[in-house]
């Protein structure tokens, strides 16, 4: 999993630099915080900040963890992207589930500005652990 997830940081910092011309500090430090990202949703319920299309900065909280949020638990998929936007999906759009809107909802990876906490929890034994930034 780990090298999965060094594969597709890489892949991003690239995609990053080429579609929107940033240098390549930059673009590593974007990949790797849209790592982190999805790192932490994957563990629990996550603050974070993002700048909307409209120049507009949403702060979300957000999960991909199961046992968080009964809707996320209960949600079925109504269908798959068509073959031509899969890919555009998987490399420039960030998926997670809105805690508080009850829905998935994307952004564009280059728009992450920041992640403010982060509550990770332990399905197994039921706890929960605060981590900061």
């Amino acid at each position: 999993m780990q090298r999965l997830l060094c594969s597709w940081t890489m892949d991003l910092a690239a995609y990053l630099r080429q579609k929107y011309n940033m240098d390549k500090k930059r673009a590593l430090e974007l990949a790797h915080l849209n790592r982190e990202l999805l790192t932490r949703l994957g563990t629990g319920r996550v603050w974070f900040d993002y700048k909307k299309l409209d120049g507009t900065v949403r702060e979300a909280c957000g999960t991909l963890c199961k046992g968080i949020s009964k809707n996320f638990d209960d949600y079925k998929c109504k269908g798959t992207p068509a073959p031509k936007q899969a890919d555009k999906w998987l490399t420039e759009c960030f998926v997670y589930w809105d805690l508080e809107e009850g829905g998935f909802r994307t952004f564009k990876a280059s728009r992450l500005i920041k992640i403010k906490a982060a509550t990770i929890v332990n399905a197994i034994h039921g706890s929960r652990l605060m981590v900061k930034g």
